[in-house]
């Protein structure tokens, strides 16, 4: 409905046709992209985690918002797809595949303001290797890019029409936002900073005594409006239906304390480089753009002809540099929130430099290699761990454990999972359908078999069972199918 939606808003402009065709034709090749071989690689650690918790939710009706998984707006809207379509690896991955969407269209509407510069903004919305393996992977990170693009269109197109039809959307993605990832708020924190002072550098400090004392019933009626939009997406989501009323104090204070506990501990620490490597390895079309755009946007800036729309792609590529190499949690598809500020900041005077021959040739070459690198990671090279962009992927072996698995309890077996850790995630997700416990602890056996990772193997033969089998659930980390010793 929202695609429709945006497809007859756009078909109401004077080129509405052209557009209409032009919306089409992305769209067609973006939905080849993202849903070709949505479901052939395996659901990574992640994944599953977030399809469990989506299909107990449609399930049993059960759900507890906690930072460390993130907000509700995933799991709640994947149990709706899951109602609609069944549950799959297919179905568990159409979020991200729509919010990828939101985020190609909100891209092509910045025409208006970019020229045809858009198509470069379009290709990397499509292409980018990050963003399109990210977008075919159930994480809540392409639900925060689409949507933080949407609302950056909406404020532009607001203060060009002074529509207020742009704030009410705004305000719905800022709220899908923020119920979707802690980040929600770091995007939340970059608009805001900079409304803030560009207002302050165009109207000095009048701008805040103007916002402060200046009201009327407009903008009494904007605030309302957006406060009851706001809170009825924020307050449903994080209290699960206001059942549990606790989940907003963990989705506001809680939330940021955790993660800046976890920034304490150094969890998932990687060195101040990390992106930059990645960056450079995958992304080095919207680098180059960016690169080049550069001395365009200074030239400008020094004789103050620079637009709104500059000044913010400038100060959204800065400060979400800063922030992200700040953060000690470094992890690959947070690239994706670098990669988009890179494309709008890169395609802003990429109608300028298309008119150089030789930038048409360096553009050609490095956007073929482009697309080399990221239908190749994508539909090829999916499983190889060994690729930066991919993160301790979860290997088809797993896959096979949970087959043979769901086999043995088919024919009767009992069995059992044990993994003091619970280190045994994709498992659950595959063997939803199976009663089998899930042990931290081994105090009694009476199973056919067991299964548990390598660590664990000693302590499982002494209860009398021997290993039959092997599996590599990620790079180095195998699980042993076990069964009893004295089985004929």
């Amino acid at each position: 409905m929202w695609v429709v939606s945006i497809i007859f808003f756009y078909s109401k402009s004077k080129r509405g046709l052209m557009n209409g065709r032009i919306i089409a034709l992305i769209l067609i090749v973006a939905l080849a992209t993202r849903l070709f071989m949505l479901d052939a690689r395996p659901m990574d650690h992640d994944e599953s985690i977030h399809a469990y918790l989506s299909f107990e939710l449609l399930t049993e009706h059960r759900y507890t918002y906690d930072p460390a998984f993130h907000g509700p707006f995933l799991y709640f809207s994947s149990a709706g797809i899951f109602a609609l379509f069944g549950d799959s690896e297919f179905t568990a991955r159409l979020v991200p595949v729509v919010f990828s969407l939101v985020g190609i269209l909100a891209a092509y509407g910045f025409r208006r303001w970019i020229g045809d510069g858009v198509y470069i903004f379009v290709f990397l919305m499509i292409f980018s290797t990050s963003i399109l393996y990210y977008s075919r992977y159930m994480r809540n990170d392409m639900i925060l890019v689409g949507s933080f693009l949407a609302v950056v269109y909406c404020y532009f197109r607001y203060l060009e029409s002074k529509k207020e039809r742009f704030i009410y959307i705004a305000v719905l993605f800022l709220a899908i936002m923020v119920t979707s990832k802690e980040n929600g708020y770091i995007y939340a924190f970059i608009l805001s900073s900079f409304i803030l002072l560009s207002g302050i550098y165009e109207k000095k400090f009048g701008y805040l005594i103007e916002k402060i004392s200046k009201w009327d019933v407009k903008k009494l009626r904007v605030i309302v409006v957006s406060a009851l939009i706001f809170s009825s997406i924020f307050v449903s989501l994080y209290t699960a239906g206001f059942a549990d009323w606790e989940g907003l104090e963990r989705a506001t204070v809680g939330a940021v304390s955790h993660w800046f506990t976890m920034h304490e501990k150094k969890d998932h620490w990687k060195p101040i480089y990390y992106y930059a490597k990645i960056l450079l390895q995958y992304e080095f079309l919207p680098i180059a753009l960016a690169i080049s755009s550069f001395p365009y946007f200074y030239r400008r800036f020094r004789t103050k002809e620079v637009s709104k729309l500059e000044l913010f792609s400038a100060y959204w590529l800065i400060t979400s540099f800063v922030i992200y190499h700040i953060l000690s949690h470094k992890v690959p598809w947070l690239t994706v929130h670098l990669v988009a500020p890179l494309a709008l900041f890169g395609s802003l005077y990429a109608e300028r430099l298309i008119r150089q021959k030789g930038f048409r040739v360096a553009l050609t070459i490095v956007a073929i290699a482009t697309l080399f690198v990221s239908l190749h990671i994508t539909y090829v090279n999916y499983n190889d761990a060994s690729e930066d962009l991919i993160y301790i992927q979860i290997q088809p072996s797993a896959v096979e454990l949970s087959k043979e698995i769901i086999h043995r309890l088919e024919n009767g077996e009992k069995g059992a999972i044990y993994e003091p850790n619970n280190d045994y995630w994709p498992l659950p997700w595959y063997l939803r359908y199976y009663e089998i416990p899930y042990r931290s602890k081994l105090l009694y056996t009476y199973e056919d078999f067991i299964v548990t990772s390598e660590r664990n193997l000693d302590t499982v033969k002494e209860k009398g069972y021997k290993p039959v089998g092997r599996y590599e659930i990620r790079p180095g980390y195998f699980m042993v199918l076990m069964e009893k010793s004295d089985r004929m």
